[in-house]
């Protein structure tokens, strides 16, 4: 968690000795602390609409990261949790308003960070339908058989009209 706060530190994970890949919320808030330390590593931002994004955040929040942390407000995973939202999204509690300022805030700061490395750097939206060509030229991999998986996927709206502006 000291890393999340100072920000800017090259970061070794004794786990990426044995799989290649890292994903998801711990490597967004440390992407520059791990690109200094795997130098030549390729990152891939997963982008899609604002709204959808927001729509899932708040589902999220409210069926399994609130009722979480109120049921464990002192175990170490909700400290960790705390921590990365903090991070990430200027707090543990969903807010509309403050998640697509971090939304955006993040993509352009992931930008910025690779503005002169394009081959390091894959904005991919997979709800848009990107999946297998983009990922495997930017990875130099054959395309596989099977379709592109996708888990996870929302059909409601949860979030009202006051999110998008």
């Amino acid at each position: 968690m000291t890393l999340m706060a100072r920000g800017g530190d090259r970061l070794r994970l004794p786990i990426l000795e044995r799989f290649d890949v890292a994903a998801d919320t711990p490597v967004c808030a440390s992407f520059e602390a791990l690109d200094a330390g795997y130098p030549g590593s390729k990152f891939i931002l997963t982008t899609r609409d604002r709204q959808s994004w927001l729509e899932s955040c708040h589902g999220f929040w409210a069926e399994r990261l609130e009722p979480y942390l109120l049921e464990n407000p002192r175990s170490p995973n909700a400290a960790y949790i705390r921590a990365i939202c903090d991070k990430l999204y200027g707090g543990s509690g969903f807010d509309p308003e403050r998640f697509l300022r971090a939304y955006d805030e993040y993509h352009a700061r992931v930008r910025r960070h690779f503005r002169d490395r394009s081959t390091d750097l894959l904005a991919l939206d997979i709800c848009a339908g990107e999946g297998w060509g983009p990922l495997c030229e930017f990875l130099g991999l054959p395309r596989p058989r099977a379709e592109f998986p996708w888990s996870n996927r929302m059909g409601s709206s949860l979030v009202g009209d006051v999110a998008t502006g």
